[in-house]
């Protein structure tokens, strides 16, 4: 192998989130509309090497559409699913799901969205605005 080529290793790995929908929705230009509800979001990532790090890419994103007999999964592109999550937002006043658990944790008490914590000395003056 050459240097500066990309090497798989043929190593997957699968993750399964849950998502919630307000709200109906559609995925990108496609007119099939999905009841609001949870869905199961599986996202399949292949290991790949180059200069001794390993990066895992995403190669599939998959929907699980519950039915009346059991499920269907739709192939889709996780870009699709974001806006279709930010349009639900605006619907019911929430954010989309995040992988930072803390992010947003103001706005849904009611406050104002202050982004991550900051450790102050006490002895120092107040920062305008906080």
């Amino acid at each position: 192998m050459r240097s500066g080529e990309l090497q798989t290793g043929g190593v997957e790995r699968y993750t399964t989130r849950r998502i919630k929908f307000a709200s109906p929705f559609t995925l990108g230009k496609a007119s099939e509309v999905y009841p609001a509800g949870t869905y199961d979001v599986e996202t399949k990532e292949e290991a790949v090497e180059r200069g001794g790090y390993t990066a895992h890419v995403r190669t599939a994103t998959v929907l699980i559409v519950p039915t009346p007999t059991g499920t269907i999964s739709r192939q889709i592109k996780e870009s699709d699913l974001d806006e279709a999550l930010v349009r639900d937002a605006g619907d019911d006043g929430q954010r989309e799901p995040s992988e930072n658990p803390d992010r947003g944790e103001a706005d849904q008490r009611g406050g104002r969205r202050t982004g991550p914590r900051r450790l102050r000395d006490p002895g120092l003056p107040p920062i305008a605005g906080e």
